[in-house]
């Protein structure tokens, strides 16, 4: 601004005809600093995400992504409600949440999704609804949390090897499981030791623990983990207590995790400078892709295990088909 009205002094002084610049009333040079700096401050606020990105504010941040099987729509939650796509990804309107149950609120969030692929029931964690369930791939939804205390669900996943075994995480009251299928739920204990659970995954891979308890053969086998926003927490099977994974920083946010159904040791995990894969079984992670980041929602598809979806805070839509190493954008 001093630059600017030492240029117009200059100019002044050299014209022959006197005038006067605006910028010598100093109300006027506040009423444009106050605008210009609105003008910021407003911008920002709107497209500034969980992870300090730029978003799309029809979405403000990504929580789910789920492709029905049936005729490849997609269904994604957000910050700002339901939405759904059925041009496999290239176009999202805005929906409601159908249900029957006067306690479902039909604007509510998809937190995240888990699939019994045995008995085709789609389950999906919301904001303020609870745990609901859907029998026709989210086109109406029913009430199944019953024994489980609040309302805001940030964890849900399902033990691969035994889908009627489920967990969630329910905020301020912590872990809850069900071994009838989401019939009746329990409590487990008070979940991660940071409160900020973003979601939950199941991997079924052998541990130390399950070795030394004898149970390589049986379908309760392997960790919970959870994505928190201070590093990875983990919970074995025997559901004994949470640890925290030296694998990643404390320091660090996990927005979303997914474990590979193809390999019992992998699991794809997204961070703020990108996406991490495991082969290991959590041992250690390596950058698959620096492109993608913000993502906050990962989710193998269910009739082609390859291929992976994953959702960026702007609504953007990735695909791979080798397991999460290389990536194409399906949405523009």
């Amino acid at each position: 601004m001093n630059e600017l009205s030492t240029t117009l002094c200059s100019r002044h002084m050299k014209s022959k005809t006197p005038h006067t610049s605006i910028f010598a009333n100093p109300l006027v040079v506040l009423l444009i600093i106050v605008i210009v700096v609105g003008s910021a401050v407003f911008f920002f606020s709107q497209n500034k995400g969980v992870s300090g990105g730029t978003t799309n504010s029809k979405y403000e941040h990504i929580h789910s992504v789920f492709r029905n099987p049936t005729d490849e729509s997609i269904l994604m939650g957000a910050h700002t409600g339901a939405f759904k796509s059925t041009d496999n990804g290239k176009i999202f309107e805005r929906i409601q949440i159908e249900s029957s149950d006067e306690y479902v609120n039909p604007d509510d969030k998809l937190m995240n999704f888990a699939y019994d692929a045995t008995n085709k029931v789609l389950f999906a964690g919301t904001h303020d609804s609870g745990l609901l369930k859907s029998s026709d791939f989210g086109a109406t939804w029913e009430k199944s949390d019953t024994g489980i205390d609040g309302r805001d669900i940030h964890g849900l996943a399902m033990n691969p090897l035994d889908p009627s075994r489920i967990y969630v995480y329910s905020v301020g009251y912590g872990l809850y499981g069900t071994d009838d299928g989401g019939n009746e739920w329990y409590k487990m204990d008070d979940g991660p030791k940071n409160p900020q659970v973003n979601n939950f995954t199941y991997m079924p891979t052998i541990t130390k623990m399950d070795t030394n308890a004898k149970r390589e053969n049986s379908t309760q086998i392997g960790y919970l983990l959870a994505a928190t926003g201070g590093g990875l927490h983990y919970s074995y099977a025997c559901f004994c207590g949470w640890s925290v994974s030296e694998a990643i920083p404390t320091s660090e946010t996990i927005y979303s995790l997914a474990a590979d159904p193809l390999n019992q040791d992998a699991m794809l995990l997204a961070r703020k400078d990108g996406l991490y894969q495991t082969t290991d079984a959590g041992e250690t992670f390596d950058l698959v892709s620096s492109e993608l980041k913000d993502v906050g929602a990962l989710w193998f598809d269910i009739e082609n295990p390859e291929m992976v979806f994953a959702a960026t805070n702007d609504g953007e839509i990735y695909t791979s088909e080798d397991s999460g190493i290389t990536w194409s954008k399906i949405n523009y």
